[in-house]
């Protein structure tokens, strides 16, 4: 009995995989994919999601796809080429899939001999960069497959065509077998076009990375640049392609042109680009065909695979200075940003409708004006007598006036003198004690360093007075930017702080911690402010001083706005004038210009917020300004 269990055990353990793996896996349909490279490598993870998309749409439901990655690209040899076949023997015994497919003459090749020991009858979906694939052996039955080209030729037609000075071109490559077999044939593409326009071949093949870098930077001026993959340089390190081509454009001095979408956008000019969404589509319709039981013919050459397209990158074509007129008619033009007047033609129509309307507006009232001086000057001529005594009034009101502003801008300077001069009084006492240390021997040299750096801070201190003061009134265009709205409210404050104590008015901040950041211009964010605390010092100028109190609140009570609240302690606003408050020229102060509150409400809804006023009873006036959180995009 022992010995027939041992003979049973030896036939089983010896018996071909074959008759093991022809159960199919339960469920739907599934399909092994065998891929060169990385998953992780751009270009193959574009291919595999495109790929199951274009499965699962075709097939009406989920579709089992299992991806394996053979690293092709760096691993060689005999031993490894062994090792993974008996690894995917194994694996893969009792998992039978539906469909086989392999990308690259490489990777065709061990899927050929995975199928010939598991799954002899199942069918294999192949796309293969060589177009004459098997066409010096006997091809294989059922077998469907498609030619992915890489076009070296059209990409270095169309570079030629865009600069035509060109008299070298430099040939970029990996190191890897693959690499070298494609090389070989891109330059038995290009040799009929070098000779016959002349051109010097710059081979920039099968070197170090850092040498390849170095000679980058270093290429003659009549030169342009084609690359085509690095997967692995001569020193057989792994590496990933669009890391490599990025640190490569950055290095070339000269335009490079590529065959891969995903070097796009990195500072590559353009080329036959090969777009892997639409070779896994591709790839995933053809293999549904042959699911579905379709006999797809085998052709030798293999048809071409729709799957590259002439693209150049306008902003490139801008680098480099290469006229738009010589891009050739068809070709797709990325990241190609429309003008202004393309993309605001009508509101810069209708900004010179309003700036012609508003020239016709004070052409016209510049006219009536003069007409109006005419008139009041005869008048004044024919009741000279009369009006001496109105003259003489309005040249008082005159005065008053003046004195007023005079009195306005000595109250301003004093503020400003009072902040500056404790940092100046505080430079000089340093400065008296420093001479007093050098004087001593030995020197106090770190007592007088000190000094020296008290110095510093106080001049710091002074310097961002003065700037404040010059951030606040200067102008300029708009700049869309980030902001801390509790930075911006602490810079008013500083500013207003001496004009408060002046004014007998006490302020009290209330500023919320990790308030998310806002966007927008931050001189006109600060003019909100500022006038929204003028605006509260005017409405509390009849109180004593000892209750003219400011409140000022930041929070962040709904997720994705922050909110600025101003309230002063004054009488409030009556409730048949909350409605107006907003509107232009209208003032609850006798000599106010009513515009503060309306050009507020303008700046915070040009930021997509708003801006009202409330009056809580017994409580003065209630300002909120809200403003949408700014969009911060986490980095991968």
């Amino acid at each position: 009995m022992s010995w027939r269990i041992i003979l049973v055990f030896c036939f089983l353990s010896l018996s071909s995989p074959r008759a093991v793996a022809q159960q199919p896996r339960p469920g739907g349909k599934s399909v092994l994919l065998l891929i060169p490279e990385d998953t992780a490598l751009p270009a193959m993870a574009t291919l595999v999601a495109s790929l199951r998309s274009a499965l699962w749409e075709s097939q009406g439901g989920p579709v089992t796809l299992d991806v394996e990655s053979l690293d092709l690209g760096w691993a060689r040899g005999a031993t490894y080429t062994q090792a993974l076949h008996t690894w995917y023997l194994t694996k893969y015994r009792e998992r039978r899939p539906d469909a086989l497919i392999a990308f690259r003459s490489d990777a065709i090749q061990q899927a050929l001999q995975l199928r010939q020991a598991l799954w002899p009858d199942i069918p294999l979906v192949v796309l293969s960069e060589d177009e004459r694939l098997w066409e010096q052996q006997p091809r294989p039955e059922r077998v469907a497959g498609l030619w992915l080209r890489y076009d070296m030729r059209a990409t270095a037609e169309l570079a030629l065509r865009l600069l035509p000075r060109t008299r070298r071109l430099a040939l970029v490559n990996g190191a890897s077998p693959w690499e070298r077999a494609q090389q070989a044939l891109f330059l038995r593409e290009l040799r009929p076009m070098l000779e016959r326009r002349g051109l010097e071949l710059i081979d920039l093949s099968n070197l170090a990375l850092s040498e390849l870098l170095e000679r980058a930077g270093e290429l003659p001026e009549d030169t342009l640049v084609l690359t085509a993959s690095f997967m692995t340089d001569s020193s057989g390190r792994p590496l990933v392609g669009r890391e490599i081509a990025r640190m490569f454009l950055s290095a070339s001095n000269r335009p490079a042109f590529a065959l891969h979408e995903t070097v796009l956008g990195l500072g590559v000019v353009g080329g036959a680009l090969v777009s892997y969404e639409a070779v896994g589509r591709q790839l995933g319709l053809l293999t549904c065909r042959v699911l579905s039981g379709a006999r797809e013919e085998f052709l030798a050459p293999l048809k071409p695979a729709a799957v590259d397209t002439l693209t150049l990158d306008a902003r490139a074509l801008l680098r480099w200075d290469i006229p738009r007129e010589r891009v050739p008619e068809g070709v797709r033009l990325a990241f190609d940003e429309p003008t202004l007047w393309e993309r605001s033609r009508w509101w810069v129509l209708g900004a010179l409708t309003v700036s012609g309307l508003q020239a016709l507006v004070a052409g016209g009232l510049v006219v009536e004006r003069r007409r109006r001086m005419r008139a009041q000057a005869e008048l004044v001529e024919r009741q000279r007598q009369e009006k001496l005594a109105e003259l003489e009034a309005r040249r008082t009101l005159d005065q008053l006036a003046h004195m007023s502003r005079v009195a306005a801008l000595g109250e301003l300077a004093a503020s400003l003198a009072h902040e500056l001069n404790q940092p100046l009084a505080a430079i000089l006492s340093n400065a008296q004690a420093a001479r007093r240390l050098l004087s001593v021997t030995p020197a106090e040299l770190e007592e007088l360093s000190e000094a020296l750096g008290d110095i510093v801070s106080d001049g710091k201190r002074a310097g961002e007075v003065i700037h404040r003061m010059r951030v606040l009134i200067k102008r300029g265009e708009p700049r869309q930017e980030l902001h801390s709205l509790n930075d911006l409210v602490r810079e008013v404050a500083r500013l207003l702080v001496n004009d408060m104590r002046l004014r007998g008015a006490d302020l009290h901040l209330s500023l919320a911690p990790s308030l998310p950041m806002i966007q927008g211009d931050g001189i006109q964010l600060q003019q909100v402010v500022l006038n929204l605390l003028i605006n509260a010092l005017d409405a509390m100028a009849e109180l004593p001083a000892g209750q003219r109190h400011v409140r000022v609140d930041t929070v962040a009570s709904v997720p994705g706005q922050v909110e600025l609240r101003v309230q002063d302690s004054g009488g409030g606003i009556e409730p048949t004038r909350l409605s107006r408050v907003f509107e232009p020229f209208f003032s609850t102060k006798e000599h106010g210009l009513g515009m503060g509150l309306s050009i507020s409400r303008s700046i915070v809804e040009a930021h997509g917020g708003r801006l009202q006023a409330e009056s809580p009873p017994g409580q003065g006036a209630l300002l909120r300004c809200v403003l949408p959180a700014a969009h911060l995009e986490s980095s991968p």
